[in-house]
C-alpha cells in the first residue's frame, strides 16, 4: 500500500485535500508545523514537520512513498526552505513528489513568485524524484475576495486575460491524483478555469452576482506601487503584488487547459458557477 503525506494541513488547500482523502478512504499522514493546531482542527495522524531538513522533518517523512507539497508561506527565503524540505524528503527516501506550482512558471516569469516555483520544480527533478507538477493559475477566489473586501480591483493588468481557477477544483484534482499517484508520474498539469477573462470582465460578473457596482482601475505600474504603500511591506512583497497584474497584462496568465477535466472527468468550474455556490 502506497504511503502518502500531505503538507500544509492547517492551511486552506492542504486541509481540504486531507479531508477529501479521508472521505475517499485514502489514509494519509498529515504534516504540520503546529501539531496542536492541526489536532484542534480535527486532523489525526499528525507529524511535526517544517520546511527544513531537521531531524523532526526527516522523521515525519520516513516510510512515505508519495509527498504532496504545497508551497511554503511567501518569504524571501522560500526557495531555500523548499530545497531543504526536498533534501529531507530525499534523506527519508520519498520517491514521488506532487508539487503545487504555478501556471507558466519559469526562471523569467513576470509574476515574481512564479520564479520560486520554477526553481522548486527544477530542484525536485535534479534530485531524481518522480514528480507531478500542478501549475495553478491565479485563484478566482482571490479576485472575488478582493471585490468583496475593497469593492474594487486596482492594478496594471490592462486588457490582459487570466484563466482563473477555483481553489476547490485544484483540491479535488490533488485528492483524485492521490487515489492513483502512479498514473500521473512525471507529468506537468495546468490548472486553469474554462474561460479567459479580463479584469473588466471579472468585476462585471462579480458585480452582477452581488448586485452592486465593482470597478476595475487600470493603474500604471508606478501608480500600483504607490497605492500599495498603504500597507507596510518589504520590496519583494510589493513586487509580487504588482507583478500579479503585470503578468496578466503581458499574457502570461492567458490560455485554457483541459487538464482539470482530464483528471476529474468534468469541466473546470467557471467564475459564475463558483459565485452561485458561495
Amino acid at each position: 500500500m502506497v504511503k502518502i503525506a500531505i503538507t500544509g494541513v492547517t492551511g486552506h488547500l492542504g486541509g481540504i485535500v486531507s479531508k477529501l482523502c479521508k472521505k475517499n478512504g485514502i489514509e494519509v499522514r498529515n504534516l504540520a508545523r503546529n501539531v496542536e493546531k492541526a489536532k484542534k482542527l480535527g486532523f489525526s495522524n499528525v507529524f511535526k514537520s517544517t520546511y527544513d531538513k531537521s531531524e523532526d522533518t526527516v522523521k515525519s517523512l520516513e516510510g512515505i512513498d508519495v509527498l504532496f507539497m504545497v508551497s511554503g508561506s511567501e518569504n524571501p527565503n522560500r526557495v531555500q526552505q523548499h530545497k531543504d524540505f526536498i533534501d529531507a524528503a530525499k534523506m527519508a527516501k520519498v520517491s514521488h513528489v506532487i508539487y503545487l506550482s504555478f501556471y507558466n512558471a519559469s526562471k523569467n516569469s513576470v509574476f515574481t513568485l512564479g520564479r520560486d516555483h520554477y526553481a522548486t520544480e527544477e530542484y525536485i527533478k535534479e534530485n531524481g524524484f518522480k514528480y507531478t507538477f500542478l501549475r495553478d493559475n491565479f485563484y478566482a477566489d482571490f479576485f472575488v475576495d478582493m471585490c468583496r473586501e475593497y469593492g474594487e480591483i486596482k492594478g496594471p493588468a490592462g486588457n490582459g486575460k487570466v484563466s482563473v481557477v477555483v481553489r476547490s477544483d485544484v483540491s479535488e484534482v490533488v485528492a483524485k491524483i492521490l487515489e492513483n499517484p502512479e498514473k500521473w508520474e512525471n507529468q506537468t498539469l495546468n490548472m486553469t478555469g474554462p474561460e479567459e477573462l479580463t479584469m473588466n470582465e471579472i468585476v462585471k460578473i462579480v458585480s452582477e452576482h452581488f448586485g452592486k457596482e465593482i470597478k476595475y482601475t487600470n493603474e500604471t505600474v508606478k501608480e500600483a506601487y504607490e497605492s500599495r504603500k498603504i500597507w507596510k511591506a518589504e520590496q519583494w512583497e510589493y513586487d509580487s503584488w504588482v507583478s500579479t497584474y503585470t503578468a496578466i497584462a503581458q499574457g502570461e496568465q492567458s490560455g485554457i487547459s483541459c487538464d482539470i477535466e482530464k483528471v476529474l472527468g468534468r469541466r473546470a468550474t467557471s467564475l459564475s458557477e463558483y459565485l452561485k455556490n458561495l
